[in-house]
């Protein structure tokens, strides 16, 4: 095996949402940034893509009936945007992960410049986090609260938000700030039949259209200034570290295709490979000063792992005329309304309701918020490496009973909406699909306002390495109902601030 030696002010592991802001940020600061992605370049999945397209159209070719395909990924395939764009998913066979005996995690992961909000049919719903979220903990108990709040976040949700274009209405609710919207966009008659009749039912309840921007591509902006760097194909191993200096001097990582291996040296790390990549490579980076894994003097990497309790939906028709219907698809958004105001039934925390509705159809799907809880964890397998030797994740992750109770309320309260509506409930889902399947994936990482019960500080910044950064949705210490990207974007964005601060102060 080969090895060479790059040197850089910042090496980035991931291009996904966080790291094309960490590289937009740190290069426009005047940085020289390299990007680490896993998987292929933009080009090479333009290329697929429309192989892809052109098979479906002239051939008929459909991707849910190609077993061979589906045989390489078969926890990719159970995603609803797999046949979209299956060749962003990863290959399940190359990139294995273990979970307990019939306790199963659904991992979806995508390898490729740009990350999941790349993919075609990404829900691209981006929701600001509230005080009421950030400081969850200290209302009801379960779990620690955020060590910031939302003013300390607002800048930094603007400045992605002015980039984004986001479009949406400003709706002046508590619990689910407004953002700062380039357009309104108009109800559609079949939303606003509905909101007319939750918000006339249950006053507490509100239905507001939905947030949403083109992908976050950030990465041009950054190639731009010259100043970066991208290697593709480039699958990171373990995060380099000194331990006469007590500070990470860059990452190992293996070209995809060739097999050889490389370190890239940089002044900064930052990792934004996604909530259960970056913890895992942090577990993987083990030394005689941290043998349970890099940063992890607290014990709580890997642990705290959250994602959203998803159902699948409940279907109704609408019952609208003819004129009232729409042949596109259009979506809005019921925020979290139980234990707001009051504590509610037997369960803490709430859920949001999406709402999706094209021509005469209607389908109800609500995120609830998983409460955090340091047995939903990420450990490294000791059986199972993947195709690059590196060890894999072992993935422990269920249900709990406030998970269940919260789901049964969830089905009860969007049949009574809809029927409120006027609508003719069809399709009752009530099972909750296995956890991963929201794709919300957070936590393993969390922030905190004390180093022993934390990995990182509010600035996402390691307690026990200095350089060393994580801005992917590791850092979460709680969730919410809220869709995560907005802030897992906003948080890299303060992040990179501080770490230029701290640059020409010469701290780091």
């Amino acid at each position: 095996m080969t090895s060479s030696r790059m040197n850089f002010d910042a090496v980035v592991v991931g291009s996904g949402a966080c790291g094309g802001w960490a590289a937009k940020q740190l290069t426009e600061a005047g940085l020289r940034v390299l990007v680490l992605e896993a998987g292929r370049s933009e080009s090479a999945d333009k290329m697929l893509w429309t192989w892809h397209r052109l098979r479906q159209k002239v051939l008929r070719y459909r991707t849910e009936t190609d077993e061979r395909r589906k045989e390489r990924q078969p926890i990719q395939s159970t995603t609803f945007a797999w046949p979209f764009h299956p060749h962003a998913f990863v290959d399940d066979v190359d990139n294995p992960y273990t979970t307990p005996d019939e306790q199963p995690f659904t991992w979806i992961r995508a390898r490729q410049v740009g990350g999941r909000t790349s993919v075609k049919a990404h829900g691209r719903q981006f929701y600001r986090l509230s005080d009421f979220n950030f400081k969850a903990g200290s209302r009801d108990g379960h779990g620690p609260d955020w060590p910031l709040s939302l003013a300390d976040l607002a800048p930094h949700y603007e400045t992605v938000e002015r980039w984004m274009g986001i479009r949406g209405n400003a709706d002046g609710l508590d619990t689910l700030p407004d953002s700062v919207f380039t357009e309104s966009i108009p109800m559609t008659p079949a939303e606003q039949r509905l909101k007319d009749a939750v918000e006339r039912r249950w006053p507490e309840r509100r239905v507001v259209v939905r947030r949403t921007a083109s992908a976050p591509v950030t990465l041009p902006a950054a190639l731009k200034t010259g100043r970066l760097t991208l290697r593709t194909h480039a699958v990171a191993s373990q995060v380099l570290y000194d331990e006469k200096t007590g500070r990470a001097t860059g990452v190992a990582y293996v070209d995809a295709e060739t097999g050889k291996t490389y370190e890239a040296h940089g002044r900064i790390v930052v990792l934004a490979a996604g909530t259960i990549e970056s913890t895992r490579l942090l577990l993987h980076s083990r030394s005689s000063a941290f043998p349970d894994g890099l940063a992890n003097t607290s014990g709580q990497l890997g642990r705290n792992l959250m994602d959203h309790t998803y159902l699948l939906g409940l279907e109704a028709r609408m019952n609208l005329p003819a004129e009232h219907q729409r042949a596109e698809q259009s979506w809005a958004y019921i925020p979290q309304f139980r234990n707001v105001s009051e504590s509610a039934h037997d369960f803490a925390r709430g859920y949001g309701v999406q709402v999706f509705t094209f021509g005469d159809q209607c389908h109800f799907v609500p995120f609830g918020e998983m409460v955090p809880s340091g047995d939903n964890r990420v450990t490294l397998s000791t059986t199972v490496k993947d195709r690059w030797g590196i060890p894999a994740a072992h993935i422990d992750c269920k249900h709990s009973d406030n998970d269940v109770k919260m789901s049964r309320d969830a089905v009860a309260t969007c049949q009574e909406m809809m029927k409120e509506a006027g609508f003719t409930v069809e399709k009752v889902n009530d099972t909750l699909s296995t956890p991963g399947m929201a794709i919300h994936e957070v936590g393993t990482a969390r922030m905190g306002s004390d180093r022993k019960t934390s990995v990182l500080n509010p600035y996402n910044q390691s307690w026990d390495v200095p350089n060393l950064f994580v801005t992917d949705g590791s850092c979460f210490v709680s969730q919410g109902p809220q869709n995560p990207t907005l802030t897992m974007m906003a948080l890299t964005v303060r992040a990179c601030d501080y770490m230029v601060g701290e640059l020409k102060s010469g701290r780091l």
